[in-house]
């Protein structure tokens, strides 16, 4: 009877063996069937590099196609390829590691994240100008001689009467002490003029987010409030071509910081370029210009083309610099130009706080997602900004906040994060199309704003020669560009009214920018009006915080809470 029980005793654990070993292969392909879903959104993001690739086929192996073979019963075919699927990339793994560590292993300290130099030698080659012309030296030497640190609150600091001598003419006896410190800036202002009348401008370019900003910003917003201020009180005064001289200075200003690549750059050259608009429209629409003055006015004004094109090639070059030198922080290199994949990351060069020690993971989890030569990261960079133009011609590119992409991640954003983190943190958060199309809108606006004041100086030159408003807009198309008519924020026509010796002059579509102006539009004439802002005692919070945080922290404080509350 034992030995009429062996047979089945064999029979039934070879059945339980098979039970077991279909239940393995079942539940291996269940996970091989996510692994591959994955794997596939992985090679089409182009986050692998070809080490990854290889390395990703073999799991598919061992995931998908060995536990396939189980199923069909090829046992030996199974372990074959089991061992393929498994062995062979840890073996592959050790190996390149072996081979990283004998390479670098020799190698002497002084190792700093890899930089694109040569792309950035490039870069200002092309930008040079010799220093005699370049406006951006004479800028650095009048802030340098001037007393940055004189900012009087009736200037600088949000006040209402802030508002009154930057809003509207003004005289000497409306306001004496700020007209007597007005005067104490003019040589200052003598030499904004000056450089003002230069046409080119050119200042280092910030090769990485964490470099020092080479661009004086306070300076020159300061130098903008200067001119408008005293622009204002020109022409409260009867100086005309005094105030128009400070007037087109800004528009020069502006100029100067469009000529530069970088993003704060295009969105600052607008605001000050918009400040100068309402200053022509102002001086246009009140003031009684001759028609020397209007076509001196016309002879400065931007043209009424479309900027986005011309703005985004100078962009694009300069952001894509950016990106290669963040992904340049996944690399090394010592003095004696040796290459590795990096040890720690170094967000902030120069700053030990920004250092993450990354020195536990093996250094060959690089080379599943990046090339091994960093130069090849040029590829990379070509590669993601060519997927944003894509995403930028779209009909509605993405408005979403940068940060949004964190908060609902796809497939796709998980298959990034896993491959590389540190890169798509880097294009989700600093590169990202949606960024980018707010610029874009930014442009239109100042567009709006330039063909705006061309239709105003239309509107002038009708009513010098014909001593009124026109009934209607089409009169004064002898005297503009015929591009100016076309409103960008709605596509259609501006909105142009005569009301009594009067008119009133806005657009369609609501500003990019602002979001204010007439009904929420873009208010070109009459200028919207700033409701009051309340603000406490100035002098009182600012001694408040001259005894806790000491006088020069204290008044920058106090000015940038103004300014935001403005």
């Amino acid at each position: 009877m034992a030995e009429d029980k062996r047979p089945l005793d064999a029979s039934a654990r070879s059945r339980r063996k098979r039970v077991f070993e279909t239940g393995c292969h079942v539940l291996t392909l269940l996970v091989g069937s996510g692994y591959l879903l994955f794997f596939t959104t992985a090679l089409q993001t182009g986050y692998l590099s070809w080490v990854g690739v290889v390395l990703g086929c073999l799991l598919v192996v061992l995931l998908v196609i060995s536990p396939i073979v189980g199923l069909a019963g090829c046992r030996r075919l199974n372990t074959v390829l089991t061992f393929c699927g498994f062995g062979l990339p840890i073996l592959i793994l050790l190996v390149l590691e072996l081979l990283l560590w004998r390479a670098e292993g020799n190698s002497k300290g002084g190792w700093k994240p890899y930089r694109f130099d040569d792309t950035l030698a490039a870069i200002e080659a092309e930008r040079a100008v010799p220093d005699a012309q370049n406006a951006a030296r004479r800028y650095d030497e009048a802030f340098a001689s001037a007393d940055m640190d004189d900012e009087p609150n009736f200037i600088f600091c949000g006040s209402s009467l802030q508002d009154e001598i930057g809003e509207r003419p003004w005289t000497r006896d409306d306001h004496p002490r700020a007209s007597e410190w007005l005067d104490s800036q003019s040589r200052l202002i003598e030499e904004l003029l000056a450089t003002g009348r230069m046409g080119k401008c050119r200042w280092p370019v910030q090769a990485d987010r964490c470099d020092a900003y080479t661009v004086p910003y306070r300076g020159l917003s300061r130098s903008v409030l200067l001119l408008v201020a005293a622009g204002n009180r020109d022409l409260g005064e009867g100086r005309t071509e005094e105030a128009l001289s400070k007037y087109l200075c800004i528009l020069a200003i502006a100029d100067h910081r469009h000529q530069q690549p970088s993003e704060i750059d295009f969105f600052v050259a607008f605001s000050y370029e918009r400040v100068s608009m309402e200053r022509f429209r102002l001086m246009l629409v009140q003031g009684d210009l001759s028609d020397d003055l209007v076509d001196r006015i016309a002879a400065r004004l931007p043209s009424v083309a479309d900027p986005w094109p011309q703005e985004w090639a100078k962009l694009r070059q300069f952001e894509k610099l950016q990106y290669m030198n963040f992904l340049g922080r996944l690399y090394e290199m010592n003095g004696a130009g040796r290459v590795r994949f990096a040890r720690r990351f170094v967000f902030s060069p120069g700053d030990g706080r920004d250092v993450i020690d990354i020195s536990s993971v093996p250094r060959v989890t690089w080379l599943l997602s990046m090339p091994r030569d960093p130069r090849k990261v040029t590829g990379l960079a070509e590669a993601y900004f060519a997927r944003v133009d894509r995403e930028m011609s779209l009909p509605q590119p993405a408005e979403s906040d940068d940060h949004d992409t964190a908060g609902s991640l796809t497939l796709r954003d998980f298959a990034k994060a896993k491959c590389n983190s540190f890169r798509w943190v880097v294009e989700a958060w600093d590169f990202n199309a949606a960024k980018y199309a707010r610029h874009r809108g930014s442009c239109v606006a100042a567009v709006a704003a330039r063909r705006g004041t061309w239709l105003v100086l239309g509107l002038r030159r009708y009513r010098n020669a014909h001593g009124s408003w026109p009934a209607t807009l089409n009169e004064v198309s002898p005297y503009v560009p015929a591009e100016a008519f076309r409103d960008p924020t709605s596509g259609g026509t501006f909105v142009y009214a005569r009301e009594g010796d009067g008119f009133r002059l806005h657009s369609k579509g609501p500003d990019p920018v602002e979001g204010r102006g007439q009904d929420g539009y873009l208010a070109l004439w009459p200028p919207r009006v700033r409701e009051p802002v309340p603000e406490p005692n100035s002098q009182e919070v600012l001694k408040m915080l001259e005894q806790i945080y000491g006088k020069e922290a204290a008044k920058t404080m106090l000015r940038n809470d103004s300014n935001e509350r403005r």
